[in-house]
């Protein structure tokens, strides 16, 4: 048995091989995408940071009109810091993981593009609710927070930014002191926290944010409620809302839930799709098993008779299994050069499209050996199956 051959029998049985190529391109195409979805929705989960763990989300919406709703919201917080298992709590507009929330797009000199960002309105107790470290810098004092009944001409002018935005407005420069500017009005940065996301935080832009000291308080209220008992954390939902509702004029809580629990709701739908995403993978390993175990079953069964006058006539064992092993690696290869390629065309589809960046090389060189492992280790049991039997039983049955 030669190479000619050989390409005789690859040529004379091209349907089933043609076949086997095709489900193994198939399945490099969608195993190599699948995977970088799959690795960017593992990203984007184990990059969302662990905000407020000891801290509870409250949103409060007054039902009654002509009432001071600023004043509402004081009393509330009031009536919470009333609490003994609370020891913050600070007015923040939106809150973490929220979903949503106010944006700024900033201006950046030198011909640069504008950037969207992330915005909190929040007072001087934001960041201990939250348990976040500055980097850099201060936190505002309360004289600097602009209070919710604010005309227009009180704006807030100072600023806390992020590290991601620091890095990308000043490099590795110091923010602190340096302004940033939108259409309207500039700021000056006086401090660097870290880590701080967006409400939308699955967002682009939710990985920049910047926090302002100004109060948004109204129909609509939202609060960070800290406690100095982490044990207390699930059952300190129950006792909020009782405060809350305990207060004259009727509201209502929209949410009140812990912030990491926020984190999970908002991150669902990732885990699901990673959850369903390995289900594929699999689903595609077993249909890739089942083809080519199919494939070379048939081939073996379609040239059992040549296979055994060719062992009759002095081809020996090993070398009928060499060209039989490299005849179906041809094969394999050919399939997974044509998945490869149509992976690299999806993945810069998927690039374009959704921000997925490509896989590695070696991941798409590790999904190509396994491929080739996989018939190998089939063909290597059916020629194993083959040798146990007599040359008579292989040419006459």
């Amino acid at each position: 048995m030669n190479i000619k051959t050989m390409m005789k029998f690859i040529h004379y049985r091209k349907l089933p091989f043609a076949m086997m190529a095709f489900i193994i391109a198939l399945a490099v195409m969608v195993l190599v995408n699948a995977l970088a979805v799959l690795l960017k929705t593992h990203q984007d989960i184990e990059q969302t940071p662990y905000l407020g763990a000891n801290t509870v989300a409250l949103w409060v919406k007054y039902l009654e009109d002509g009432v001071d709703h600023s004043a509402q919201a004081q009393a509330d917080r009031d009536a919470l810091l009333s609490l003994p298992d609370v020891d913050v709590v600070s007015f923040a507009t939106p809150t973490p993981y929220g979903g949503g929330g106010p944006e700024m797009t900033l201006e950046r000199g030198n011909g640069q593009d504008e950037i969207t960002v992330s915005v909190f309105y929040a007072d001087e107790y934001f960041l201990p609710a939250l348990d976040i470290e500055l980097v850099a810098g201060r936190n505002f004092n309360a004289s600097e927070v602009v209070p919710a009944t604010a005309e227009d001409a009180l704006q807030p002018t100072l600023v806390i930014i992020n590290q991601t935005l620091a890095s990308k407005l000043f490099g590795d420069d110091s923010p602190l002191g340096k302004t940033i500017q939108n259409a309207a009005q500039s700021y000056t940065v006086i401090g660097v926290l870290d880590p701080l996301v967006g409400a939308n935080f699955k967002a682009q832009r939710g990985k920049f944010t910047l926090v302002l000291p100004q109060q948004k308080l109204g129909k609509w209220t939202s609060m960070l409620v800290h406690t100095n008992n982490p044990q207390s954390i699930q059952s300190l939902s129950q006792k909020l809302a009782d405060v809350i509702y305990a207060q004259p004029v009727k509201r209502l809580l929209t949410r009140n839930e812990p912030l990491l629990a926020q984190r999970s709701l908002g991150l669902q739908k990732e885990m699901a799709l990673g959850a369903i995403l390995k289900a594929v993978i699999m689903a595609f390993l077993l249909v890739v098993f089942a083809a080519v175990w199919g494939v070379v079953k048939f081939n073996f069964v379609a040239r059992k008779k040549s296979m055994g006058i060719a062992r009759a006539l002095g081809l020996s064992a090993n070398r009928q299994m060499a060209m039989v092993t490299l005849e179906f690696s041809l094969v394999c290869l050919a399939g997974v050069l044509i998945g490869t390629l149509l992976s690299v065309f999806f993945a810069n589809w998927l690039n374009e499209a959704f921000a997925i960046a490509r896989v590695s090389n070696w991941l798409m060189l590790l999904i190509g050996i396994t491929m080739l492992v996989l018939v190998n280790l089939v063909v290597q049991f059916h020629l194993a199956q083959t040798q146990k039997s007599s040359l008579a039983d292989i040419i006459y049955h």
